[in-house]
């Protein structure tokens, strides 16, 4: 016979103004069957520590312990409650509330597993997979920079299809006016290996350098916004380093993802400065 399991993640989420966020634990509960189950991460989470770099690595490990000791409350005072009543209990526990440690929205299951066995199940798929991915890495940064153009310019960055002579692909963040237009591509270069680096970079170098050799943009008009690796072996910083160069010799702009000051002046158009403005 199937059970049905509702469970929630439970999130670290130390800055709000970014709303970034990293998975660190799963709590589940069993209404049939009165079951509360929890798992969390350690306090000593390198994954966090990599993801959040300017953060003090003791905030994580004490909300860490606090949300511990919070949800072992939890477990123990609804012991012998089944049903609506623990559902209604749990919901309000998991209701999204301010801190540094909250919780996504609940979501159902049927299981034929036991409960310890579906909490491992979901705690390997939500919280054991690599979310430090290049990937993940690229989509945070691009929310971040777009959160900024738009406060910046009035021409709105949006993802736009470019055609190049024979072939036609999409970038992220595009913008133009009858005059001219501009393009930002953020490059996140968190691989573990010098290859993976580089072919992740050279695919991006390829693409805009049809657009360039297209006339589609200018190279002043291009900006790539880079997520500079952690350099665990120099293998890994050469690699960086002579994509850095090719990116550089397109003629482009690149620049760091924390340089946002530099990333809102490329992206402004001339009619975005007030210096180009003059009372007549």
């Amino acid at each position: 016979m199937k059970n049905l399991v509702r469970y929630s993640v439970i999130r670290f989420m130390p800055f709000t103004e970014t709303q970034e966020f990293a998975n660190v634990g799963v709590v589940l509960h069993a209404p049939n069957d009165g079951k509360v189950l929890f798992k969390l991460a350690n306090k000593r989470f390198a994954r966090v520590s990599n993801f959040f770099d300017d953060l003090d690595g003791q905030l994580y490990s004490n909300a860490i312990e606090m949300f511990t000791s919070e949800l072992q409350r939890v477990k123990d005072f609804t012991y012998g409650i089944r049903g609506r009543e623990l559902t209604g209990f749990m919901d309000e526990v998991t209701r999204k509330k301010e801190g540094f440690l909250t919780y996504s929205d609940t979501s159902a299951l049927l299981t034929t597993k036991a409960f310890d066995e579906v909490l491992d199940d979901l705690f390997k798929q939500y919280v054991g997979r690599n979310f430090n991915t290049k990937e993940h890495r690229e989509s945070l940064i691009l929310k971040n920079v777009k959160m900024h153009l738009d406060k910046v310019s009035k021409y709105k960055y949006t993802k736009r299809k470019l055609d190049a002579n024979y072939m036609s692909f999409e970038l992220p963040l595009v913008a133009k006016n009858e005059f001219k237009m501009k393009a930002v591509k953020p490059l996140s270069f968190h691989q573990n290996s010098p290859l993976k680096l580089i072919d992740h970079g050279e695919f991006w170098i390829s693409r805009v350098k049809h657009l360039l050799n297209s006339n589609v943009i200018k190279g002043t008009d291009f900006l790539f916004v880079v997520d500079k690796p952690k350099f665990k072996s120099t293998k890994l910083y050469d690699a960086f380093n002579s994509l850095s160069d090719e990116m550089f010799n397109l003629g482009v702009n690149v620049l760091d993802f924390k340089e946002i000051n530099k990333i809102d002046q490329f992206t402004l158009f001339d009619c975005d400065k007030p210096e180009n403005f003059k009372l007549i």
